[in-house]
């Protein structure tokens, strides 16, 4: 009789067991959790493009979990991209919204990348954004030869080496003749606008969805563009058409690749395929929602989906250059200084 009833226990603990496992497997894994989206800045485009995801993305996850975003600066993106890399858990719930760049910084051999771009796992990309330099809208300058033939040396705002306000213009000044004195060290673009509007900086370049509605409300002129076209900007001068050199087209050429890739989004390595598969869905379907749409147009900002897979095809490439060609950029573009 004993033995009948401790087998009838251990049944029912088995039973119960059995329905537990049963529940939590059918419990979406983003139930009642939050992602974190890290990104390497605190101002512009790049940061509302993922403000406007993050708000809307929830839903088309399984659990419908809340999607924050966070800034985590330093080095031009490399600290976050390092974070992401090599300290988060790859659980799905921590998540980069990279910056393109960081391929570059691979590329060259930038002291304190802890990181192998091809080895995150691509969830794909919001879409592509050009990069547009442009001049305060009070100065004479109305094309870029007006503004080569400058009576003086323009100062130009930058975050610092290896971001596109720097390299941008760098580039320009080194193979196109244009003057200019860079301030480096301004914490973010909207730091570097501020700068412009009390006439500290003459020159300002960022993504084109940070530059269009300061150029709506008439605060700065834009005069070059890089090879990426975005709307509004498809009649400015491409920047390796304003340079003979060989060099300076090539190096122009790769260092504008990157943004082709544009607003991509990326897990830790070693985070499990089924979560991936979940997080690439969602991202698919999101750039889809109406909503995201409205809210794109609002802050002027374009949509548009990029497959992870092409984004690691994309990201990889950038990555096959020869040697003396890396040897050239690492003359001329540095990070995180």
């Amino acid at each position: 009789m004993r033995r009948m009833w401790i087998l009838s226990i251990l049944v029912s603990l088995s039973l119960i067991s059995l329905m537990v496992s049963t529940a939590r497997s059918q419990t979406p894994f983003y139930e009642g959790k939050a992602i974190t989206i890290l990104i390497g800045t605190q101002g512009g485009g790049s940061i509302v493009a993922a403000r406007i995801i993050a708000q809307h993305i929830g839903k088309y996850i399984p659990g419908n979990p809340a999607v924050l975003v966070q800034p985590m600066l330093g080095g031009a993106h490399i600290v976050a991209s390092n974070h992401v890399f090599n300290t988060a858990r790859p659980d799905g719930l921590t998540l980069l919204a990279a910056n393109p760049n960081i391929a570059i910084a691979q590329l060259i051999k930038v002291d304190g990348v802890r990181f192998d771009v091809r080895k995150f796992e691509w969830l794909g990309s919001s879409g592509s954004d050009g990069v547009v330099l442009t001049v305060r809208s009070d100065l004479p300058y109305k094309t870029f030869e007006e503004l080569r033939k400058a009576d003086r040396e323009l100062v130009v705002g930058t975050t610092g080496p290896g971001s596109n306000a720097h390299d941008f213009p760098l580039m320009l000044k080194e193979f196109a003749g244009a003057k200019f004195r860079f301030v480096s060290g301004y914490p973010a673009n909207s730091d570097i606008l501020l700068a412009v509007e009390r006439k500290e900086v003459d020159v300002w370049t960022a993504f084109a969805a940070t530059v269009r509605p300061v150029v709506k409300r008439g605060a700065v002129r834009p005069l070059v563009r890089g090879r990426v076209p975005s709307p509004g900007f498809e009649h400015l001068p491409v920047d390796e058409t304003l340079t003979t050199n060989p060099v300076g087209k090539a190096l122009m050429a790769i260092k504008g690749a990157p943004l082709a890739i544009g607003r991509a989004l990326a897990a830790p390595p070693g985070t499990p395929a089924d979560r991936i598969a979940l997080l690439r869905e969602a991202v698919a379907k999101v750039l889809r929602d109406p909503g995201l749409e409205a809210d794109g147009r609002k802050a002027q900002i374009d949509f548009l989906h990029i497959p992870g897979d092409e984004v690691f095809k994309g990201i990889s490439a950038i990555l096959q250059q020869p040697p003396e060609v890396q040897q050239e950029m690492v003359k001329y573009i540095k990070f995180g200084g």
